[in-house]
């Protein structure tokens, strides 16, 4: 099985409770890779302790590591994060860090063009070496998977926008459904957001779009084979939603592209979603069958 690559940054999460090994992009890969679905880190770490450990605990995950880079200059990423009452976070990230300068090597040049998707998000844009290099890597992906993921105070309208002009599928929280709708020049409702992405993205036709919206404790809405389909949240005591998206993602997505039907896909994303935010870290420990009774 071809794997999915995940570009994007790689640091420390600072969280209240401890310290843990995160980012979108690998918390989605580690995701994949635990439930079945082969996965390769597009990334680079620091010269440092932090850098030699977070490579040491992603060959632990099962990510695949040959396009992780390492950097000789510039530190290992981190995020302090502020937990809210509801569990959410709030991040101050390091600038600069090493997964700001992902060079475009050989390796990607080769092994892109068979992936079976390219995940990506706005927040690894930040910074023009590793957005040139996404680009790259975007020409050469068939199917494209963005992950919004806005971030302050690194929100780009202009990134943003053609970032969303080259994706098959998108996922967006309710809050940047919002912004989103704004910058598209639309509301926040799922349609009209929907419209507006089926024009702005009129050169994409190899492949339908598909829109995800999670809304929090009201579950997601999944746009695909030409109708929405609801989902409603999975009730749980939340400890903290660090990874609850990415997890929610990893299996939306390994399932959608395994033919599985957006009703079914949903429902399970839900229900990793869930169990991810009643643990502490964002990616714990789990048996994916025990989690998601009757995943095959």
């Amino acid at each position: 099985m071809s794997p999915i690559a995940c570009f994007g940054e790689i640091l420390w999460d600072v969280l209240p409770h401890g310290t843990c090994l995160g980012g979108a992009p690998l918390n989605v890969a580690a995701h994949l890779a635990r439930l079945g679905s082969p996965a390769q880190l597009i990334s680079r770490l620091g010269p440092d302790a932090r850098g030699l450990d977070a490579f040491a605990r992603v060959r632990d995950m099962g990510v695949g590591m040959r396009l992780l880079q390492q950097d000789f200059a510039l530190p290992t990423g981190e995020a302090r994060a502020v937990l809210a009452a509801d569990g959410s976070a709030k991040y101050e990230f390091e600038t600069p860090a090493a997964w700001d300068a992902i060079e475009f090597t050989a390796d990607l040049r080769q092994q892109l063009p068979a992936a079976r998707a390219l995940v990506f998000g706005t927040l690894a844009q930040r910074d023009a070496r590793s957005r040139e290099t996404l680009w790259q890597c975007i020409r050469l992906a068939d199917y494209r998977v963005l992950d919004v993921n806005l971030r302050l105070p690194h929100h780009d309208a202009d990134i943003t926008r053609a970032s969303l002009r080259e994706a098959d599928f998108v996922k967006l929280n309710e809050e940047e459904c919002g912004i989103v709708g704004a910058w598209l020049g639309t509301t926040a409702e799922p349609d009209a957001l929907r419209a507006a992405l089926e024009r702005l993205r009129m050169t994409r036709t190899a492949h339908p779009l598909q829109l995800c919206i999670t809304r929090g404790a009201e579950g997601a809405l999944l746009w695909a084979d030409g109708q929405w389909h609801a989902q409603p949240a999975v009730p749980v005591a939340v400890v903290d939603t660090v990874g609850a998206g990415d997890a929610f993602l990893a299996m939306l997505l390994a399932q959608r592209l395994r033919g599985v039907g957006p009703p079914q896909a949903l429902a399970r994303a839900a229900a990793l979603g869930g169990f991810v935010a009643s643990r502490a870290g964002a990616v714990p420990d789990y048996d994916p069958r025990s989690v998601i009774p009757g995943l095959p």
